[in-house]
Formats: C-alpha cells, structure tokens, sequence
C-alpha cells in the first residue's frame, strides 16, 4: 500500500544532468584528457591527504627540534659552571666540590680524634663493667643478657637490675 510510488524501478535509474545557461566547448584534446586520465576523485583525495600529512609531519620534526634546541639552552644555563669566573653568587660546581672535599676531610680527622679519645680514655668503660674479684662476668654483662633474653619481661631481670644498681650507686 502506497510503496509502489516510492520505490524506483530496477531498470529505469535516473541521472541528473546540469545544464548551464551559457554554451560551453570543450576542445576534443580536453575531453580526451580526462576520459585517458587515471586519476579518479578517489585518487586526488587520496594525494591531498598524503600530501597534508607530509606538511604536518614536517612541522612536527621542526617544532621538535626547536623544542629541544631550547630545553638544551635552558639546560645548559641552569646548570652552575665549572669556571669561578662564571660563577653565580660566587658558586660554581668545582667551589662547591672544594668545599665537599673539606668537609669530608674534616669529618675524617674528627672520627680519627674521637677514635684516639676513645683508645686513650679505655672507652666508655665504668665500675659495672669491672670483673668481680674471682672473675665472674661483670654485673652489666649479666643484665645485658637477662634483659636481651626476657624481652618485653624487664621485671625477670629484678635481682640483676638491682645489683647494678648497687654498684652504680654505691
């Protein structure tokens, strides 16, 4: 019902045709050009795109390259200098090594001084760590190793703790 008009018959295809208002002659070497040419609308599109995508890929490199130019500038003049004469603030990177160098040379003769302190002075030793008279481990030795044995059980060490504290004390 009613689909008859809308459809189109198989056989009976329509082309539309453009006719312009002025007469136009084409020459016989034109029109054979175009019937002889190979390149269809297909093919054109598809040179434009090849062509856009090579002025695009163009463009890209030289920005990239122009990027990189400036991060090396910006790079290079961040970084402090070898020459003092260049120096920013008086700072350059071979004054601050000098000053490292120093530094680590100084900590060096004072771990040697506190080393040589600690040789003369007989270390941190005191009355608890003192033998008894018939030999016995000394009272700071036994605690060590009670409260090292009972972790989290300081009040089994009682007794040990208390004789060092006598001794400490007294």
């Amino acid at each position: 019902m009613g689909s008859n008009t809308s459809k189109v018959g198989a056989g009976a295809e329509k082309q539309q045709v453009y006719t312009p208002l002025t007469q136009i002659d084409f020459s016989q070497s034109l029109v054979s050009q175009l019937d002889s040419s190979k390149e269809s609308d297909y093919v054109t599109k598809q040179n434009a795109e090849k062509f856009i995508e090579k002025k695009v890929s163009q463009r890209l490199s030289n920005l990239e390259v122009e990027t990189l130019k400036k991060f090396e500038d910006t790079l290079n003049n961040s970084l402090l200098s070898d020459d003092d004469k260049d120096a920013v603030d008086g700072i350059s990177s071979s004054s601050l090594n000098n000053q490292i160098e120093s530094l680590n040379k100084k900590l060096t003769l004072f771990d040697q001084l506190e080393l040589q302190k600690l040789e003369k002075y007989g270390g941190a030793k005191g009355k608890s760590d003192k033998k008894t008279d018939n030999g016995s481990i000394s009272i700071k030795a036994k605690l060590t190793e009670c409260l090292l044995a009972n972790k989290g059980k300081p009040l089994n060490c009682y007794e040990e703790m208390e004789e060092f504290k006598k001794l400490v004390m007294g």
